[in-house]
């Protein structure tokens, strides 16, 4: 019976140190999302109210990842993301990359628009890839580059695979009035059905763009997105949606 006894004791300290163990994990992982979300920006002060801790365990959250090089903090106290986990995601990247280059350029091809790829990262999506438009008049976006969820073809695209109550979504419609979240949840419905979002000049004035995204190996969500000159796009929309929805039947896409 005291074996026993004994047996169920270590069963749950076991199982109180795996939850301990998945709290942490997920601590880090909000962490990384808001430094990586505003790089440069956030101090410790920053970072303990955005997560909701007491300043004594965000400090001891930083200092953990710093540890590890998952962050760093320069001389005026401002976070950002470390060398380490940059590393992991460019390895990560460059593997996406590689694979959906060819649907990028066959997409190009048919277009003769700038094509950019895209992923998920930090509630903002990240630009991986580009091929440029030959036109002297174009729309171009720096690798590297974050842009916002709700106002560009590759970001609705990525959160219409999101359900409407998910905390992605959420967090993405945060900024908006609750005229203008609703306006972009209806939007996302439709996206879902078409499986295609649209940009008309939206993130950026002159700027129109049509986009597709879905999960690809990894878990990674990938977004593929058009941009032209709005007047261009309008006069061409038709092509570089049939372009778009081709690249839909790649293997690359794993749902």
């Amino acid at each position: 019976m005291a074996d026993a006894e004994i047996s169920v004791v270590g069963e749950g300290r076991a199982s109180s140190a795996r939850d301990d163990g998945i709290q942490v994990l997920r601590r880090a992982a909000a962490a990384l999302d808001e430094i990586a979300t505003a790089p440069g920006r956030l101090r410790l002060v920053d970072l303990h109210s955005r997560l909701g801790l007491a300043k004594s365990t965000a400090r001891r959250l930083l200092v953990g990842l710093v540890e590890v090089g998952f962050a760093a903090v320069d001389d005026d106290g401002r976070i950002v993301l470390g060398d380490r986990l940059l590393g992991l995601a460019s390895a990560d990247a460059a593997h996406i990359t590689s694979a959906f280059r060819p649907t990028l350029e066959r997409i190009a091809e048919a277009t003769g628009e700038t094509v950019d790829l895209s992923v998920y990262r930090g509630g903002q999506m990240l630009f991986i890839d580009q091929i440029e438009s030959p036109h002297r008049l174009r729309a171009v976006s720096a690798i590297g580059g974050r842009f916002t969820l709700h106002d560009t073809a590759n970001g609705k695209a990525t959160l219409a695979l999101f359900d409407d109550a998910d905390a992605d979504v959420a967090t993405a419609l945060a900024p908006l009035d609750q005229a203008a979240a609703d306006r972009v949840r209806a939007e996302l419905r439709e996206i879902r059905t078409a499986r295609m979002a649209f940009d008309r000049d939206e993130h950026t004035e002159g700027i129109s763009a049509a986009g597709i995204a879905g999960r690809a190996a990894g878990g990674n969500v990938v977004a593929i997105s058009v941009p032209a000159p709005t007047e261009r796009f309008k006069e061409h929309q038709n092509h570089i949606i049939a372009a778009l929805r081709s690249a839909l039947d790649s293997p690359l896409w794993s749902s």
